[in-house]
């Protein structure tokens, strides 16, 4: 049956799926779907709160291989994060995934604090979760099933001192872009899963063309951005966290028309092609 629909496939289709494997693709891609999510966040100054959605889609090659939707909210100091995403394209010609992300956040003394942060997802009929809480610098976690220590580095409970979620470090990254239009700064990040150190260099600002119906037009401020494994990351893989360069994942920040800064590109480079984010308003 998988070999019958891939004969199918359109001919520019076929020649990835010749000379990538589709499993490496689609495991980044869950991964990639997961890290974009907890970057799709934006500031507001509005009293009362406010309620929007967005969506982007992933794209490797020509194909889209990846969608999500968002439902951010704020509510006085705290912000609400939710989004779905799945894979889309021809990668659910073999693979499927699904998952759900929650987050909250707080200001405290102008700063953005973590509250809560989960994770749930399916792939290939497995299912996978993960809930933090962080409350004053003391952090709480569930993994189901468990870090498999065969596959992955163990996290040790020694880097999780003053540790942050994803969102809560873009958040943190947004508001320092609006103030003084740089996005120069280093978090310790924890998922859930995973514990690394992030760092993120402004690169200078230019002009992105909309390549794609929908997509963002307009003047963006170009950040490069590194991760520093220190658990939960797999044993065997391609990837050698020493050898990047803040160019080989740029993000670019710009301004919507509603008046909002957000990541409305980023691109990541490696060993097996380029993957694209594009974020897109969700009109319907």
């Amino acid at each position: 049956m998988i070999l019958q629909s891939h004969q199918h496939l359109p001919l520019k289709e076929n020649k990835i799926y010749k000379f990538i494997r589709i499993n490496t693709i689609t495991k980044f891609n869950i991964l990639f779907i997961k890290f974009v999510i907890s970057i799709f966040v934006f500031i507001s100054n509005d009293a009362l709160g406010f309620k929007e959605n967005y969506y982007y889609e992933v794209q490797f090659g020509n194909l889209i291989v990846g969608k999500a939707h968002v439902f951010l909210q704020t509510k006085g100091d705290e912000i609400f994060l939710n989004t779905k995403s799945k894979t889309a394209g021809f990668l659910n010609v073999l693979y499927e995934y699904e998952g759900e992300l929650n987050s909250s956040s707080i200001r405290e003394n102008n700063n953005w604090l973590p509250k809560v942060f989960s994770t749930t997802g399916t792939f290939n009929d497995k299912k996978r979760s993960s809930k933090i809480n962080f409350q004053n610098n003391i952090v709480k976690y569930k993994n189901d099933p468990v870090l498999d220590l065969k596959k992955v580095h163990p996290i040790e409970q020694s880097t999780l001192n003053e540790v942050i979620d994803p969102v809560t470090a873009f958040i943190n990254i947004i508001e320092k872009i609006n103030s003084n239009k740089k996005c120069d700064k280093i978090f310790k990040i924890f998922d859930g899963r995973r514990r690394y150190n992030l760092q993120i260099k402004a690169l200078g600002n230019t002009f992105l063309k909309n390549d794609r119906p929908k997509s963002f037009n307009g003047k963006v401020l170009v950040c490069g951005l590194k991760v520093t494994p220190l658990g939960g990351h797999r044993l065997e893989t391609k990837w050698k966290p020493n050898e990047d360069k803040f160019t080989d994942f740029k993000i670019f920040f710009g301004e919507t028309s509603s008046g909002r800064t957000l990541p409305v590109r980023m691109n990541l480079e490696r060993w097996f092609g380029t993957v694209i984010i594009r974020l897109i308003r969700d009109v319907s």
